[in-house]
């Protein structure tokens, strides 16, 4: 081809791409024009043209209107506040009343609710998930008309309590010497914690109102909202009380000094307000020429804010900020914007952006680039603003504006740096960042404390699913007052700290293998018990005799049950019941006779018959009929002549198996009883009985606790049951039965009821069982054999993390406490002494203890 041919070619190839760039361009304006007509025609669509939809529109106008010069009145009161020349009056708040309400300006009042913490990250996914919906509810409750603060505060113990903490009272002389030693013992395991600090949770919500009159009932109505959501997710939560919610503020603004706060104080007549008790003498915002911390006092304190996440938003990331051992506080303030003011936010930002791509491809047409091919960041945030456009409109998910604060305090200005330096390092971690707010110290103050207003414009937006993923539980400390010692967390070495009469249900069980420290924590609790409720009343069904020797030594009785004994306990007796319904009365003895029955008959694991229930009923009743005269309460021989007369032939076969306990060597309970429960504290030795008289044994002096614990509920005591070997009382669906009425009866009656075993998988095999445990808040879990780990975490739903705390890897003394929707990880390394001698039941220590006891009383011997 000629050189005049190839250009004239060229020519016509140049030609043919201009007139299809030309075409391409058409198509681009004629889709950009219809998008753009597209959007207008649907703009008029959501917009109408009726006198009605003007009227709606007219009255958001007026409402806006009202809502800036709202937003204008707020702004003069925080500049105000934040310009206070005087310490009191820069506090942010106007007054806090008795009840716990505060007036935090002019037109808002907050309240405080402070919750319990709860076992989230060892748990199962299924159990987080539900944490997670529970939270988000609990966030979308709340309106576009209040304000939200979560406060997470680790309070540090006073340095005046570390090593010199009374836990129990040396009051009475048979137990002074083990409380002092107790007392020594705890305060020097108090300073291997690593933080020594308490932990508080707290939800401050704030609400608009002329007078705080008109500010009662909304908060009423809030509060028990609230509380009874975290009630699902086992969080215990109450109100905090003035005085309570005073000393919440003062920990974080003034937190070296004592809380001596006083109501009397607080005097119209000389103008002494609240804050004025609790105002530091000093605060410098500037200290050594700093504008990024404050010194309040003699401590030195920094606010940083969280101002960006991830791409992945972690929910563990404020628990290992929380889990720093340094006294801080992490406050996250949330405003909800109302549904529909978030949906036209989004859609404007969409518009905003649908603007930018249109104005990207026309300059990419221009330059003659293919106008499909997007900004990688511009693409990004019109998908990421689509979702969310998605979320809040079909997911059940809100818009909040966000603000995250973290606040640190130390007694030097390098520690306070230190401090930072690990709280950024952290964040770093988990792509956070987290930055100081300089010359906002403060704003920043005033909104860390716990009072719902946030005094800093640093915000962004996020989702309920955004906020709901931080979760305010990190590593599970378990201090409560008025507890016992259950061992050190084995995350913090911090003590544990358990009071059971604080449990929704205290009943409860302590399970392990032998040799995992199950009988040493039992007896470690019931000194706990004897030392910590002087006037409560403990009864122990001891089938080894394994703990006379502690029950001497706190001072109380052993009652031995045996064949050669004097003591006798008459299944009949009602003694201690006074006052009680007699059909009520006769209706549980009967199922307690029935139970007696089921125990005799080993060769039967189905239960009694219909028909015999029946005769054992009627005879039952027959008995106490025959002694309503006044001639006592009825014995087996009552009931065994009774039977006898009876016309069946069943009759007479029941008759016979309880001939061995009428007559002859095994017929100690055929008398009237004889063992009374005036001492506090009450063993019953059942050890040398048989294996089916003791079942006999337990199932009687269970009958005699029930009459206990009536008369010391009229007393206003609580009664303590420990029943070791209780797998024994599982044996027969009659006996079940018998043992699951007990056991949801005594807890109407201030019993607390632990059944102690070591094989718990044939128990939970029962279903009245199961409902047993699942009905119970307290348990204490050892070292457990394979067959009883994988019953255990079927039962209480156990992560792979918790299994780890009881499988066989473990020491003795290791374990997992649960109680209510705590669960801790323990351990236990008791030093030697008095007490661990109480309480050790290793065979070759007591017999090395008994072996220095002897060659000691010989050497005295000797002497003399």
């Amino acid at each position: 081809m000629s050189q005049r041919e190839n250009a004239k070619s060229a020519r016509k190839e140049r030609a043919s791409d201009k007139e299809k760039l030309k075409a391409e361009k058409k198509l681009a304006k004629a889709r950009i024009r219809s998008e753009r007509a597209a959007r207008a025609k649907s703009k008029r669509e959501r917009s109408g043209s009726t006198s009605f939809i003007k009227q709606l529109m007219g009255s958001a106008s007026r409402s806006d209107r009202s809502k800036k010069a709202h937003e204008e009145k707020l702004k003069r009161q925080k500049k105000a506040r934040a310009q206070a020349g005087e310490i009191a009056s820069y506090i942010g708040y106007d007054a806090i009343y008795k009840d716990g309400i505060a007036q935090v300006e002019d037109g808002l009042f907050s309240q405080t609710i402070e919750f319990s913490d709860i076992s989230y990250q060892s748990a199962r996914r299924e159990n987080q998930q539900n944490i997670f919906t529970v939270l988000s509810s609990l966030y979308n409750y709340f309106g576009a008309d209040s304000c939200v603060q979560l406060t997470i505060a680790n309070v540090p113990i006073p340095d005046e309590e570390i090593g010199k903490k009374r836990f129990f009272k040396a009051s009475d002389p048979d137990t002074e010497k083990y409380a002092k030693e107790y007392n020594r013992i705890l305060n020097d395991k108090m300073r291997e914690g690593v933080s020594n600090l308490t932990r508080h949770r707290y939800l401050t919500y704030m609400v608009g109102a002329d007078d705080v009159w008109e500010a009662v009932p909304k908060l009423s109505r809030i509060k028990g909202d609230v509380i009874d959501t975290l009630s699902r997710i086992r969080c215990e939560a109450h109100a905090l009380n003035g005085t309570e919610r005073i000393e919440a503020i003062q920990s974080q603004l003034r937190p070296k000094s004592p809380f001596t706060f006083d109501w009397d104080k607080v005097s119209p007549v000389s103008n002494t307000r609240t804050k004025d008790l609790i105002a530091p003498a000093l605060i410098d915002f500037k200290p050594h020429g700093r504008a990024d911390i404050f010194r309040v006092d003699d401590a030195y304190g920094c606010v940083v804010s969280i101002r960006t996440f991830g791409s992945m938003l972690e929910d563990d990331y404020l628990a290992k900020i929380i889990d720093l051992p340094m006294p801080l506080s992490v406050n996250l303030h949330i405003q909800p914007i109302a549904q529909s003011d978030a949906l036209a936010l989004v859609k404007r930002q969409l518009d905003w952006m649908d603007k930018e791509i249109i104005d990207e491809q026309m300059s990419a047409m221009k330059k003659g680039y293919d106008y499909t091919i997007l900004p990688p960041e511009l693409r990004y945030s019109k998908e990421e603003a689509e979702e969310l456009l998605d979320f809040l409109r079909n997911k059940n998910e809100r818009l909040f504006t966000y603000t995250g604060l973290i606040y640190t305090y130390a007694d030097t200005v390098e520690a306070l740096e230190r401090q930072v330096d690990q709280i950024v390092s952290i964040g770093q971690g988990n792509s956070l960042g987290i930055e100081p707010l300089y010359y906002r110290q403060r704003q920043a103050l005033n909104s860390v404390l716990p009072l719902g207003m946030n005094h800093i414009d640093v915000a962004r937006y996020l989702t309920t699913g955004q906020i709901a993923m931080q979760m305010p539980f990190a590593s599970l400390e378990l201090n409560q007052e008025g507890g016992g010692y259950y061992g050190q967390s084995k995350q913090s070495g911090n003590l544990v700290i358990c009071n059971r009469k604080k449990l929704a249900s205290p009943m409860g069980f302590v399970c392990g293998k032998p040799g995992s420290g199950k009988s040493f924590s039992v007896k470690r609790e019931i000194t706990n018990t004897v030392l910590a409720y002087p006037e409560d009343e403990i009864i122990i069904f001891d089938p080894a005799g394994e703990y006379g020797n502690l029950i001497e030594a706190l001072g109380g009785v052993n009652v031995r049950l045996a064949p050669d004994a004097d003591t006798a306990l008459n299944p009949f007796d009602l003694s201690d019941v006074e006052g009680r319904a007699d059909a009520a009365q006769l209706a549980f003895k009967i199922d307690a006779f029935l139970a007696l029955s089921s125990a005799m008959m080993a060769e039967s694991s189905e239960g009694l018959p219909e028909a015999d229930k029946s005769i054992i009923t009627r005879c039952v009743e027959a008995a106490y009929s025959r002694c309503a005269d006044g001639q006592g309460m009825p014995t087996l021989s009552d009931f065994h002549e009774i039977l006898n007369g009876q016309p069946e032939a069943e009759a007479r076969d029941i008759a016979l198996r309880y001939e061995r306990y009428v007559t002859g060597a095994l017929s100690f309970f055929n008398r009237q009883s004889n063992v009374g429960f005036d001492n506090r504290i009450t063993n019953i030795d059942l050890h040398d009985l048989s294996t089916n008289m003791r079942v006999f044994g337990m199932l009687t002096a269970l009958e005699a606790v029930r009459n206990r614990m009536y008369a010391n509920f009229e007393r206003g005591i609580t009664t303590w049951l420990y029943i070791d070997e209780v797998q024994s009382l599982f044996g027969h669906p009659t006996i079940i039965d018998y043992f699951a009425k007990f056991w949801a009866e005594g807890r109407k009656f201030n019993l607390i009821c632990t059944g102690i075993s070591q094989n718990t998988s044939h128990m939970l095999t029962h279903e009245r069982a199961r409902t047993m445990v699942l009905n119970s808040d307290f348990m204490l879990l050892h070292k457990q054999a394979s067959q009883d780990l994988a019953a255990w975490a079927d039962m209480l739903s156990l992560s792979a993390a918790e299994k780890e705390y009881i499988d066989e890897s473990i020491k003795a003394g290791e374990g997992l406490l649960v109680a209510g929707g705590a669960r801790v990880p323990i351990r236990d390394d008791f030093p030697k002494g008095a007490l661990y001698d109480l309480w050790n039941t290793k065979p070759e220590e007591i017999a090395q203890l008994k072996r220095a006891h002897l060659f000691e009383s010989n050497a005295k011997r000797g002497r003399g």
